[in-house]
């Protein structure tokens, strides 16, 4: 059975190397349960962005961290790049690598059906065909239930900062 749409957003605990359910290992490796409770009014800098760097990558070897990423966003906060910017890559922001035409947004406040982030994380072929890439994370389980609610509940109150 499916997790909600939201099934991943963690959009990449595979990016980052082995994943695993719960706290991340001993070594800080990802974990695509780094949201273990649900958030119930959740912000970007207190709850979202930590879950993403945790399970998508802030480091230079993983997908969407600070090198030039491998991911469509950089989740990194090198020096010189701030939380907001990382928020401004993000939310209102049409991704380069969805279906045209559709009203896709990397995220869209209030609006889950057309954040593309949910698109990603919740289905096995995203915008409905393979030239968009697979479900994040690439190669490991989905996100845990609580981590997935809270990225729903953020978008769908607005996606604030």
């Amino acid at each position: 059975m499916r997790r909600s749409a939201f099934s991943v957003l963690l959009l990449a605990a595979a990016c980052g190397g082995a994943a695993n359910e719960g706290s991340p290992g001993a070594g800080g490796g990802p974990t695509t349960c780094p949201i273990p409770v649900p958030v119930a009014a959740p912000t970007f800098s207190a709850n979202i962005l930590p879950a993403l760097q945790q399970s998508c990558g802030s480091s230079a070897s993983s997908c969407h961290g600070t090198a030039t990423p491998r991911g469509h966003v950089q989740y990194g906060t090198p020096s010189g790049r701030v939380e907001l910017d990382v928020y401004n890559d993000l939310v209102n922001v049409v991704p380069s690598n969805a279906p045209t035409g559709v009203g896709w947004y990397r995220v869209k406040p209030g609006d889950v059906t057309h954040s593309w982030l949910v698109e990603k994380i919740g289905k096995d072929q995203p915008g409905g065909d393979s030239r968009y890439g697979t479900r994040m994370p690439q190669l490991n389980p989905n996100a845990c239930q609580a981590t997935v609610d809270t990225f729903v509940a953020w978008i769908a109150q607005g996606a604030t900062f």
